[in-house]
């Protein structure tokens, strides 16, 4: 049975924790509607809080997700689940990981073992915007891929540093990739796909973003990376929520120094690697590579 775990997701009353026990109840994949059912009344067995889906809501959602990923194909929107031996190692190893993807453009862009986050404020001022891209071009040279958030300001710097670089970069959306949010980056977007990079989202087509949805996006972000560099930020904002996903998945958390609240905030609380430009390349990519062993180690146990 293909794209099981979008199915399980698109049942009625069935989220993430319920297709979470599911995939450890699971032998092998089901073969049809009946065995999914078997499957959930196992887990009951053992969690009465559990909802046995009817039949009729499983052969509906398998509709609705046959639909899904025939829509996305007419727009090179491919998708990839967690149960598939090529999803994210990086992605997969952190706390409340996506369990399907939704992609656009090349996928090794992705999966290259040297990814890197590189995010700030969307009022990036013009010291914030140099800083975006001179990091993500010198990177990219390095062969990273550069991950952002495709926003305005220094997501967008660090975007085009990369392109600049002939890099790969990844952006990570918080709607269906059908949908461009902002607006003004749709060329931004397409450039990205044109030049070997990525567009990425756990939502399907059709999907528009609400406030939470930014927030279970950084996430992604600093869950595809080795680490995360912020450029300048508040103390109350989006990269801040990346800051802290990055601290909590133990990857490696840089910042400049530079009067903004959140700069100030992480470095007085010994949270982030100070930077001040190019010349601490070589101290962040030390650790970035001792991220990547540990990271190496951890695969194993998948």
């Amino acid at each position: 049975m293909k794209n099981i775990i979008l199915t399980l997701l698109s049942i009625p009353k069935v989220g993430k924790k319920s297709v979470g026990y599911f995939i450890k109840y699971m032998q092998e994949i089901p073969k049809n509607e009946n065995d999914i059912i078997d499957i959930f009344i196992d887990i009951k067995n053992d969690n009465k809080r559990i909802k046995v889906p009817t039949l009729e809501e499983v052969k509906l959602a398998y509709e609705r997700v046959e639909k899904i990923v025939s829509l996305s194909k007419k727009q090179n929107i491919e998708t990839i689940d967690i149960l598939h031996k090529d999803f994210p190692k990086k992605l997969k190893l952190i706390e409340n990981a996506p369990q399907v993807l939704f992609y656009k453009g090349n996928y090794n862009a992705i999966i290259n073992e040297n990814t890197l986050a590189i995010i700030g404020s969307r009022e990036a001022s013009k010291e914030g915007q140099k800083n975006a891209y001179e990091m993500a071009y010198l990177f990219a040279k390095e062969n990273y891929s550069i991950v952002s958030g495709l926003a305005m300001g220094c997501d967008t710097y660090a975007h085009k540093g990369c392109l600049d670089a002939n890099g790969m970069t990844v952006g990570v959306l918080s709607s269906g990739l059908d949908t461009m949010y902002p607006i003004q980056n749709r060329e931004l977007a397409e450039r990205i796909i044109e030049n070997n990079g990525c567009l990425l989202s756990e939502y399907p087509i059709g999907f528009t973003s609400f406030k939470n949805n930014f927030i279970e996006r950084d996430r992604i972000e600093s869950g595809l990376s080795l680490g995360t560099i912020v450029i300048e930020a508040n103390i109350k904002s989006g990269t801040m929520h990346t800051a802290h996903f990055t601290l909590e998945q133990e990857r490696v958390l840089a910042c400049f120094n530079i009067n903004k609240s959140g700069n100030k905030f992480l470095l007085e609380n010994d949270k982030a690697i100070s930077i001040n430009g190019k010349e601490d390349m070589p101290k962040i990519k030390y650790q970035l590579e001792k991220v990547k062993d540990r990271l190496e180690n951890k695969k194993g146990d998948i």
